[in-house]
């Protein structure tokens, strides 16, 4: 079968693997539709691998963010059958360890997450025709477009993100960054009971889309610097914010303009060198500061909000590509004039 394969930095081959097959009796082999390009596939391909810690030692599937259609099933598994649409969750806990016993899935002690180089052997993405993968990870959905489905799992981070938030009904919320996640982050947050929900970006392009998402309202920072300083006075005007760039200055300045005892979201990954160098909004403030990592619970919420049209996330989506233009369909991912970019098997 055919496959979207990461051999080192800048060496995407769409070519041959050995098919997968059903090895446990908890596992589903599922035939892949769509699947979209996160910012964790691009660095793979820029940087051969993600900072320092995360390095590409082997040839590697990419992919994590997907849908297809069943093909087969183990003996165990009895809701999920031949021919159902499943959404799929990359992360695939041990379920035996002592953090999958206090249900802290996340932090797994075996995680096997689709598509990551964090582990040695690699574990493969589903960037390819088919993939096995455990019924856990399956989430059964009727009559939705593929390219739609294939949102549901940056989506479940945007709602983790604004779960770390608590109760933010009525409330005033700040979203640093209009990229595919930051816009995601609005969605979810109006789902979820905000009053109003502010962007902040430096490129005008983005912004517009995240007014389609839901956006009350949006600030071109470089464009008006202004603005943001009058958000600043009187020790900040947001209850809370969500910081989706992974861009330390951005934190910094999302942390002068939220309220004292405000919350503080992280979504955004910090680069090596991006860090924040000023935490003292956060010191003086008595700022909650969340750390977000992937999600788990908040999947099924996800995948019901795509289901019930409660969240649109199509004005998401810059391109789509077969699999066979993987190169130029990554190229156009990295492209700062694209959102979404998605490959179709």
């Amino acid at each position: 079968m055919k496959a979207c394969v990461l051999h080192a930095k800048g060496d995407l081959r769409y070519e041959d693997i050995a098919e997968p097959s059903i090895a446990d009796s908890n596992e589903v082999k599922v035939k892949i539709l769509a699947g979209g390009i996160c910012g964790s596939d691009q660095h793979y391909y820029l940087e051969g691998g993600i900072g320092t810690a995360i390095v590409v030692r082997e040839p590697i599937v990419l992919g994590h963010e997907g849908c297809g259609i069943v093909e087969d099933v183990g003996g165990n598994v009895t809701d999920i059958k031949k021919g159902d649409m499943v959404i799929l969750r990359p992360a695939r806990p041990c379920f035996e360890c002592e953090y999958c016993k206090r249900g802290q899935y996340s932090f797994c002690l075996n995680m096997r997450h689709l598509g990551s180089a964090a582990t040695f052997p690699h574990v493969q993405g589903l960037f390819a025709e088919k993939v096995v993968v455990h019924k856990e990870q399956c989430r059964v959905v009727k009559n939705m477009k593929p390219e739609v489905a294939a949102f549901a799992e940056p989506l479940g981070i945007a709602y983790n993100g604004v779960h770390c938030l608590g109760d933010i009904i009525g409330r005033n919320v700040l979203v640093m960054g209009a990229g595919p996640i930051g816009c995601l982050c609005v969605a979810a947050a109006k789902t979820l009971g905000a009053d109003r929900v502010t962007v902040v970006d430096i490129r005008q392009n983005v912004l517009d889309v995240a007014l389609k998402m839901g956006a009350d309202e949006v600030c071109n920072s470089k464009e008006n610097p202004e603005q943001i300083e009058k958000w600043c006075q009187n020790k900040g005007h947001f209850d809370c914010a969500i910081e989706a760039t992974g861009n330390g200055f951005a934190a910094v300045q999302a942390m002068k303009m939220v309220r004292p005892e405000g919350d503080f979201s992280q979504v955004g990954m910090y680069g090596i060198d991006h860090q924040p160098k000023d935490l003292g909004a956060f010191m003086t403030k008595g700022l909650k500061w969340h750390s977000v990592f992937r999600f788990y619970k908040e999947f099924g919420p996800c995948v019901s909000a795509l289901e019930r049209g409660l969240i649109d996330p199509l004005p998401l989506l810059s391109a789509s590509f077969d699999a066979c233009d993987v190169v130029e369909a990554m190229k156009a991912a990295i492209s700062p004039d694209t959102m979404k970019v998605q490959i179709k098997f």
